[in-house]
Parts: C-alpha cells; structure tokens; sequence
C-alpha cells in the first residue's frame, strides 16, 4: 500500500500535467483567435515594426525584396534592397513573404491616416520622376505632374505625352529619380 507522501507526490504529478496541457490549450486558443483577426495592414505593421526584409508579389508578377516604412489606409511604404522608395497599393499586393519566416499575428489597426491618392499628391508636389504600375502589371515612365480626386497625370517619356491613371486601377508608385 502507498503511503500519504507517494500519494501526494502523485497528485502534483497529475496536476503539473494537467495544467501544461491546459496552458498548451489557452495558448492555441489564443493564437487562434489572433488569427482570425487578422488583417493585412496588421501584419504589415507587425513586419514593419520588427523590419523585417520581406519580399512583396504584385501586379503583373513583380517580385521585389524591400522593409516596409510606413503603413497606411490603402498602401504601404517600401524600401527597397536598391535603396529605391515605392508606394504599393494594397489591392495590387498578390502577396507578402517575410525572410525571417517568423508569423505575425496581424490582430492591429493601421498606424498612418493617409490613403494613396494623399500620398501621391505629396510625392507630386516635388515632380518626381516615377514608374507607375498598374493592377494589370503595365507600367508607365515619366514624371507626376498633378493629382486630382481620382485621377494621376503624368508627363511620360514616350507617346503620348500626357497620361491620365486612374487611381483604382494604380498598383505601384516607385521613385526613379
């Protein structure tokens, strides 16, 4: 017959049992539910605030490798390996790989109140020279020269000169000089 010590032993056992798997069990639960709240832009700031090199897909198949700056309504901010800064456009983002392969949990808000056609506006007040992608992967060359409500002109390299984009169907505006 076991004594009360053996007894005792016994049942702490079990209980340090019991209260690892029910540990294992809220910490599923938890990730879980992070998961199911979560959002891109989240994730996007969870990367951006650890800055991770993450490498973004987008429109037309482009593969860039880049940290992300900013976060924002509509678009994030990158910096690319080159040094290049490119706004991508959610809708044109296919996906996003972290190099580090560490999960993001994503359950946050955005952090920059500015949507895309804001920031554009910004950039055109300097005139850059900017390469424009489009949702369908086209891209155009040039020079911002205006901003509008819903629509980015551009001066382009080619022909013709002035081009009109409208901002829903914008992807990708990347600084090229």
């Amino acid at each position: 017959m076991a004594n009360a010590g053996d007894e005792l032993v016994r049942w702490l056992a079990e209980a340090r049992v019991d209260e690892a798997a029910a540990a294992r069990a809220r910490e599923r639960w938890l990730r879980q539910q992070a998961g199911e709240e979560a959002t891109l832009v989240g994730v996007l700031l969870d990367l951006a605030e650890r800055g991770t090199a993450v490498v973004v897909e987008s429109a037309g198949g482009r593969r860039q490798r880049a940290t992300i700056t900013a976060v924002a309504e509509d678009f994030c901010a990158l910096r690319t390996d080159q040094g290049g800064d490119a706004l991508v456009a959610y809708a044109g983002v296919d996906s996003v790989a972290p190099l580090d392969d560490v999960a993001s949990s994503g359950d946050r808000p955005r952090a920059l109140d500015m949507t895309l056609i804001e920031a554009i506006a910004v950039m055109a007040a300097e005139r850059p020279r900017v390469l424009v992608v489009a949702r369908d992967g086209t891209s155009r060359a040039g020079e911002l020269t205006s901003v509008g409500r819903d629509v980015v002109t551009m001066r382009t390299d080619g022909t013709p000169r002035h081009v009109y984009l409208p901002v829903s169907a914008i992807a990708e505006v990347a600084i090229t000089g």
